[in-house]
């Protein structure tokens, strides 16, 4: 991952005034400081976002941006914040790309200034208040992935030091980039495995085949009405997939009970959060869905189990999940009862509002319900609906 260092790129223009940029030897300890934050991998938050907050601190730019490189010509803002928050999310085009593609051809820091005519200054200040900006090159095992950017308001005193400082942290941008990557496919990989045992599972009984996916797919749909961002809705997705995957641990004999359950079987069939979470905390990865795998059966008066949480202290993704699952649930043939119809399962979450579940969650899902409903008619199964017994 090493990269080539050299000065930074310039035009002739006259050195800024100073306003307190550290020296070599604390930049070099704040360097340290950022690299030993990228180990280990932080479960809830990506490892951008460590190099984006070491670069605040150590260079103090008023705007900061990371940009990822998904292809020739193509840049996208993977983190902006700052004089440069409204750029996150956005892609580069048009002569921006071309500069980007120039930038990992030379290699090296660049440095621009709003004083000069150069077209780095006019496509990387973006805001008029910012009177110049570096940007560096993001590589890591000869791949270019993207770029550091910064813009400043104050003059600098930007030495060589700062810019090789500059490129560092690019270098440790890359090593987050390639860790993310990592990441992603490693949960993609345990996902796979643990979405297999559940629909392994569900495939066993007729009643229940298909349970997951719906509810996924129902608590999606809520989570877009209720304007939570991508992050929130991609785990809510996941967890939904594996709420019962505690079911593995709980007898044949009591999941396909033709009749309701005693007390001792209750008991055991209660138990399927808790056995859920603790198959999936092994798996550091995936320790953002344990809450929701935990928290689905908990109510929002406080009468749910395992820990009897109550109101907004229920995890957003649980909420969400008790009325998708609720609802598929009491609309799916069971051993023990028919199906519901549509109409009377939505009084029931009516009805239990407030008390068994968040009150906008079921304002929200009655809103989405009839667009989601066409998408999933296909995937009811056939099978549970000819059966003359149902649970």
């Amino acid at each position: 991952m090493a990269t080539k260092t050299r000065a930074p790129r310039r035009d002739n223009v006259a050195e800024p005034e100073s306003i307190g940029l550290p020296s070599a030897i604390t930049l070099l300890a704040g360097l340290n400081d950022v690299a030993r934050s990228l180990v280990p991998l932080h479960a809830t938050d990506s490892s951008l976002h460590q190099v984006a907050e070491g670069t605040r601190r150590l260079l103090k730019p008023d705007g900061i941006a990371i940009l990822a490189r998904s292809r020739p010509g193509e840049c996208i803002f993977r983190f902006a914040d700052g004089a440069l928050s409204e750029w996150n999310g956005f892609s580069l085009s048009g002569v921006s790309s071309g500069l980007m593609e120039a930038l990992f051809l030379l290699d090296t820091v660049t440095i621009f200034h709003r004083k000069q005519r150069s077209p780095w200054t006019r496509e990387f200040l973006f805001t008029d208040d910012m009177a110049w900006g570096a940007i560096a090159p993001i590589r890591a095992h000869g791949e270019n992935l993207g770029a550091l950017l910064i813009n400043h308001a104050s003059p600098l005193r930007f030495r060589t030091e700062h810019a090789a400082g500059l490129q560092t942290l690019a270098t440790l941008a890359g090593v987050a980039i390639l860790e993310d990557r990592h990441r992603a496919h490693l949960e993609d990989l345990f996902m796979s495995v643990i979405v297999s045992l559940m629909m392994a599972l569900e495939a066993k009984d007729p009643y229940t085949e298909g349970h997951s996916v719906r509810v996924a797919a129902y608590s999606e749909a809520i989570g877009k009405q209720l304007g939570l961002p991508a992050r929130t809705l991609d785990m809510i997705h996941r967890s939904c997939l594996v709420h019962d995957i505690g079911k593995i641990a709980v007898d044949e004999t009591i999941l396909q009970k033709g009749e309701q359950l005693n007390t001792r079987e209750r008991e055991k069939m209660d138990m399927h959060p808790l056995i859920g979470e603790s198959i999936l905390r092994p798996i550091a990865l995936l320790h953002p869905l344990l809450p929701g795998v935990r928290s689905h059966h908990e109510h929002f008066d406080g009468s749910g189990y395992p820990d009897g949480l109550k109101g907004e202290t229920i995890p957003i993704e649980a909420r969400v999940m008790a009325v998708a699952d609720a609802f598929d649930a009491m609309t799916s043939n069971r051993p023990y009862r028919p199906a519901m119809p549509e109409e009377e399962a939505l009084q029931e979450l009516r009805r239990h509002a407030g008390s068994h579940f968040d009150p906008k969650i079921v304002a929200a899902f009655e809103e989405i319900y009839p667009a989601v409903k066409r998408t999933l008619e296909h995937m009811r199964p056939r099978a549970a609906a000819a059966l003359g017994t149902v649970r």
